[in-house]
């Protein structure tokens, strides 16, 4: 990716920090992956998304 634009720029930050607070959040409460995936999965409904379908993102921890 020679010259992303400025879009595909902002989402891989959206999801760097995405990932960072996750994590953080597992660490902190103790909750399992599973938790964490359905808590996003609630997150993007609200904004009327199935980002496991649109974003094609792999959702491993």
């Amino acid at each position: 990716m020679a010259n992303p634009d400025h879009k595909t720029i902002l989402i891989e930050q959206a999801y760097d920090e995405l990932k960072a607070i996750c994590t953080k959040f597992q660490d902190q409460s103790g909750a399992t992956d599973m938790e964490v995936k359905t808590l996003l999965r609630e997150l993007a409904r609200v904004y009327g998304k199935d980002i496991d379908e649109n974003y094609d993102i792999d959702w491993e921890v």
